[in-house]
């Protein structure tokens, strides 16, 4: 049976300067674990992100070729990283029992020869009456021994050797002891297996990751599922008009135990609850401040494991800071590679109380299922510089919006509950005069502001711009620093990209319309500025270019913008206001 070409196109338009491609690879792949002797598979030749020629593939002398090859062709791109795939596929069926290697495939990439490393495959000798029903489902999961709060993949998967029109879960499993959540995105290919000896079309019908939430025996109850199947109806001819008539056919899992052992006795002091897989990143807002000030830290984790275990790391600070509860300041958690990764951001709040140079080394324990043992991640080390302040009897209050809180937390109270006379009567005072000439200071006020604004629409509105350039540009670069510290990369590089050419289109009285980085590297040129100066600028902005394309997420990088983007507009504000 020859199969038609598939051709699926994703095509994105990206600028030159963005433009690249995954890593080039050419490698094979197939269908089935093991197949028996009357049946056949498919073989697959993948060669990615390049454009390959003269295609040789293996003799498969072992094999009859019952179709092929069909080609199919993939493009994508994502984050600006294009990624290309070519396929060659086979239709094969074994010609003797036995484990038979299918050779290695060639293609020419810019006069380069790349091959495919050998494939072996199972083939077993049918055995129909060796037992083994038709259809079937089963739970496999990745592991039937695990750890308190490690991620257990759990498949419910359908083997059937007749056709399998629907499905339908009639009645979920009680997944007592466990932390369940579905996993939406996998690998729901069509695979043969063989089992016991009978060749099986598999399919993952549902997947769920599981996380034991205490140890001992715990018990998978079974799911119970209605299938739908094809009927064979001898002798009847199948017409334009004619439905296959469907037998519903109910089926169950059998039950499932998971061995659940405790963690290990005496974790580290920095263990918090994390099981499974992490990374840490941990940034500071300044690495120099004043005993006035505060030092914020912000903790990333990254994992493969329940992220809703994971507490904040206990943070060694100097004895000298005064430091303060942490908060979760993100919470999330997706599926990734057919399973759950989560992430977590923890800010802490310190307050230095003598000058000096100290250092803080952030860390963070996680228990590692596959090694059995704890893992401390304690990558930077921060020197922090404190200089002596103003000497404010101020502390700070991480729950108040300002962050402030007076020294003297009750005021002093008055014993004196002496009588005072009674106050003057309102008419004739101070207060009624005031009230009496508001209406007149008020029209007086209209009156200065109506000339004002009589004034000021004489005043060109180009001109007006040019000089409201930098107040503007002030402004926006206060919005990208919040959204530096609220990590939003998208809206960060856009406010700095806007406040960079918003102040030079002000400034010069450029039209937005005909703005070009050409154009507006030549009028800086035009006003002889200094060569190094245009190049920063230039450089800031292709930066805050790249990034909003390519998605760019690195605090590091953001810190590091924001700071260039402050300085170069205030080197050229004063460069301009001699040339302007």
């Amino acid at each position: 049976m020859f199969r038609t070409l598939l051709i699926s196109v994703v095509v994105m338009v990206a600028p030159l300067f963005l433009q690249g491609q995954a890593g080039v690879s050419f490698e094979a792949a197939t269908d089935a674990r093991s197949v028996v002797l009357e049946s056949y598979f498919d073989v697959d030749f993948t060669l990615s992100n390049a454009d390959g020629s003269n295609f040789q593939p293996p003799p498969f002398k072992d094999f009859i070729v019952v179709s092929g090859p069909s080609s199919s062709v993939q493009t994508t791109m994502i984050n600006g990283q294009v990624s290309k795939r070519v396929g060659y596929i086979y239709t094969l069926k074994p010609r003797r029992l036995g484990r038979l290697m299918i050779g290695s495939a060639t293609i020419q990439v810019k006069g380069r020869t790349l091959r495919t490393a050998p494939i072996g495959i199972e083939v077993v000798k049918s055995q129909p009456g060796a037992g083994g029903e038709d259809v079937f489902i089963a739970a496999e999961p990745s592991t039937t021994e695990a750890w308190i709060g490690q991620q257990i993949i759990l498949d419910y998967k359908l083997y059937t050797t007749v056709d399998v029109e629907s499905f339908n879960i009639l009645e979920e499993a009680d997944y007592q002891g466990f932390y369940a959540r579905d996993i939406r995105r996998y690998d729901g290919r069509i695979i043969r297996e063989t089992l016991n000896g009978k060749q099986y079309v598999t399919k993952i019908l549902k997947r769920v990751a599981l996380f034991p939430q205490q140890a001992g025996s715990l018990k998978i109850s079974p799911i119970n599922v209605q299938l739908g199947l094809l009927k064979k109806e001898e002798g009847r001819r199948r017409g334009f008009f004619f439905t296959p008539e469907v037998k519903r056919v109910p089926v169950s899992t059998k039950s499932l135990t998971i061995q659940v052992s405790p963690l290990p006795d005496n974790p580290p002091p920095s263990f918090s609850g994390g099981v499974g897989e992490f990374g840490m990143i941990s940034t500071f807002n300044r690495a120099t401040l004043t005993t006035d000030d505060a030092l914020s830290l912000t903790i990333t984790i990254n994992g493969s494991g329940d992220i809703k275990r994971v507490q904040a790391p206990a943070l060694v600070a100097p004895p000298s800071f005064e430091l303060y509860d942490p908060k979760v300041a993100e919470e999330s958690s997706f599926e990734s590679g057919g399973g759950i990764t989560g992430k977590k951001v923890f800010e802490y709040l310190m307050l230095p109380k003598e000058a000096g140079a100290f250092k803080l080394q952030p860390s963070f324990t996680y228990f590692d299922p596959d090694s059995a043992r704890y893992i401390t991640i304690n990558p930077t080390v921060y020197d922090i510089t404190v200089r002596p302040g103003s000497g404010r009897s101020q502390s700070r209050n991480p729950g108040n919006e300002d962050g402030l809180v007076k020294s003297e937390d009750i005021d002093v109270l008055m014993p004196d509950q002496a009588l005072y006379p009674q106050r003057p009567p309102f008419l004739g005072s101070a207060l009624f005069w005031l009230l009496a000439l508001l209406p007149a200071l008020a029209l007086g006020g209209i009156i200065v502001f109506k000339s004002w604004r009589a004034r000021r629409a004489d005043i060109d509105p180009t001109l007006l711009r040019s000089r409201r350039a930098r107040k503007v540009a002030q402004q926006r670069l206060a919005t990208a620093q919040q959204h530096l510290n609220a990590g939003s990369t998208r809206a960060f590089y856009d406010e700095v990209s806007k406040a960079m050419l918003g102040y030079i289109c002000d400034k010069l009285h450029i039209a937005r319309s005909s703005l070009s980085k050409a154009n507006l590297q030549h009028r800086l040129e035009q006003l002889q500025l200094d060569q190094s100066l245009i190049s920063r600028f230039m450089a800031t902005i292709q930066t805050c270019e790249m990034a909003l394309f390519a998605g760019q997420d690195d605090a590091a990088a953001m810190q590091d913008t924001y700071q260039a983007a402050v300085q170069v507009l205030s080197d050229i504000e004063g460069g301009l206001s001699q040339k302007v």
